[in-house]
């Protein structure tokens, strides 16, 4: 994806847009697969993920609205990219409409528990 056109679907209210939109513009790597996924099957997958992001206390931005958002896509299909910063370590997941045009959430994860383990 076209780091100018992520930018710009990043701009959008919300702690984790900003974030990313900020690796972004800082050279962090980013990558979008190909395929989707219904939405509400990455809502079921992403609800799991946040409950053991929060059992751990990891630091994270943007988790709980992110599967708010996907909830409330029902069957859409659903395109996942993401955003990797290395120092500090940090994942943002990027949810894309199917014709990357338009981008459904984002959250952040920090990276640094695995560096702990």
């Amino acid at each position: 994806m076209d780091r100018g056109h992520l930018a710009r679907l990043l701009d959008q209210d919300g702690e984790a847009f900003a974030a990313c939109r900020h690796a972004v513009a800082a050279g962090a790597n980013i990558q979008v697969w190909e395929g989707s996924t219904p939405a509400s099957e990455l809502a079921a997958i992403y609800a799991r993920r946040l409950r053991l992001v929060q059992r751990r206390g990891t630091s994270e931005v943007g988790f709980a609205d992110a599967v708010q958002s996907l909830r409330a896509r029902g069957d859409e299909s659903i395109l996942i990219g993401a955003v990797d910063v290395h120092d500090p370590p940090y994942h943002f997941q990027l949810f894309l409409n199917v014709s990357a045009t338009r981008l459904i959430a984002c959250l952040g994860v920090d990276q640094r528990w695995r560096t702990l383990a």
